[in-house]
């Protein structure tokens, strides 16, 4: 139990930062704000969630070596969801730019497929990342630039991903459902701000049509 709550903890160590974002014009920096920030806001609004349900019973479930377990299941999960809906923004951003739909869908998944390459190449991920990948695609295809691109349009998955994968009874959840929807909400809020902030779009797109230049 303790090897595997060290482990989460040097995870979250690894992925998130609570430094000020550095600027985003190159593609390795897109990537690098994407898997950090999304690390971020999973870990945030997780172990909110946890701590405050728990109460002063917090540091006894951490000699649950189920709960454990569950707690890193749901860590993976939530990460996902948050990378499915900043990589949406974020691209949709590139979009508010160019108004190119297909070059957006075509940032979108460079950059969330570099993020499950470096970061979710870990044996305590016990899922698939090609799952992942073919449901971020499914959502790709759907998507509505112009709505992303704005407030919370991107921001459909991970508040659900959140109440469905926190490791707490069921019934709780019926009763703390929609304040913890809007707790991971009201998270993202800054992120955008830091995104807006940071993100010199032009910098960035000359960056990657370098690699990936615009159809004729």
């Amino acid at each position: 139990m303790k090897q595997i709550l060290e482990t989460i903890e040097a995870f979250w160590t690894r992925l998130s930062v609570f430094k000020k974002p550095d600027p985003v014009r190159t593609c390795r920096e897109f990537e690098s704000f994407l898997g950090t920030r999304s690390a971020f806001i999973a870990q945030k609004t997780l172990y909110g969630y946890v701590k405050t349900r728990m109460g002063m019973k917090y540091p006894t479930v951490f000699k649950d070596d189920v709960f454990i377990e569950s707690l890193n299941i749901a860590k993976w999960q939530v990460y996902a969801a948050c990378l499915f809906d900043l990589a949406i923004y974020m691209a949709a951003r590139t979009y508010a730019l160019t108004g190119d739909p297909k070059e957006a869908s075509a940032i979108a998944l460079s950059s969330f497929r570099a993020v499950l390459d470096t970061r979710f190449d870990n044996p305590e991920f016990t899922g698939s990342t090609g799952d992942l990948l073919d449901a971020f695609e499914r959502r790709l295809a759907f998507a509505d630039w112009n709505y992303c691109s704005q407030g919370e349009g991107a921001f459909k998955d991970s508040p659900p991903a959140l109440v469905r994968w926190a490791p707490i009874d069921g019934a709780l959840k019926r009763y703390d459902g929609e304040i913890v929807r809007n707790s991971i909400r009201f998270q993202w809020q800054r992120i955008r701000h830091d995104f807006e902030t940071v993100f010199q779009g032009e910098e960035f797109l000359a960056d990657w049509r370098r690699d990936h230049p615009v159809a004729a």
